[in-house]
């Protein structure tokens, strides 16, 4: 198990962990159930309601659109709490270990994000392989559970699903590997009820006060609005 707290990371190194190391080496995906406990959870609805959001488009080198979503603007204080607990060298070394990562894990970036039933947001198949991105995290922030939306890894090649990960509980997480060979999506969302995210990848480069340095340069709201991903 691995869990964050405000005052840091729990780690229990059972038959679990053991399961979802071998969980992970097969399929690529392994969902981290409590990821976030109850000191952090209870802040984020009232974030959640508070927070401004911009949409948002991701496009490919071609120009053609993969996704879209509901993007909190960098400024608001969810963003900002969960990328400085995702920074912690600790839980860098636990997601190592886990996933069996021959690398080292330097930085986690990521945001918040939602899509809205009936709102037009999307995410098709892509694969997030760019900024020597290692693995992906997405913790469930949505307290009401929502219909459909569910997540998918496949293998490009062969097209076959490993994980299909469906409406897990407030505050657990899905980890998921990056590579040549993988791509992911988010399956269309049905119902009322929104599917809110905070997600990013955990990457081989970078260092936390580069991160913060280019906050400084790239206030929140005039960082670049375009995401391009590399399709190969």
């Amino acid at each position: 198990m691995i869990q964050l707290t405000t005052s840091g990371v729990r780690i229990a190194r059972d038959d679990e962990w053991a399961a979802q190391q071998q969980e992970f080496a097969q399929r690529h995906c392994v969902v981290l159930e409590g990821f976030l406990d109850e000191s952090i959870l209870r802040h984020i609805p009232r974030m959640l309601e508070h927070g401004e959001f911009d949409l948002r488009d991701d496009f490919d080198y071609e120009g053609q659109a993969f996704a879209r979503e509901l993007t909190m603007r960098k400024s608001e204080t969810l963003p900002q709490m969960l990328f400085y607990f995702l920074n912690q060298p600790r839980l860098r070394e636990a997601i190592a270990e886990l996933t069996g990562c021959e690398k080292t894990i330097r930085t986690f970036v990521g945001r918040c994000f939602k899509h809205l039933p009936g709102g037009g947001q999307f995410d098709s198949w892509h694969g997030d392989v760019r900024d020597e991105r290692l693995y992906a995290l997405s913790i469930n922030l949505s307290r009401e559970p929502f219909e459909g939306g569910s997540f998918q890894i496949r293998s490009r090649r062969t097209r076959e699903v490993f994980q299909t990960v469906g409406a897990n509980r407030f505050g657990d997480a899905c980890l998921f590997r990056i590579d040549n060979s993988l791509e992911h999506k988010i399956l269309p969302l049905r119902g009322t009820a929104p599917r809110c995210r905070y997600a990013g990848w955990f990457r081989a480069q970078g260092s936390l006060s580069e991160m913060l340095l280019r906050n400084a340069l790239f206030p929140p709201g005039r960082d670049p609005a375009v995401r391009r991903e590399d399709p190969a």
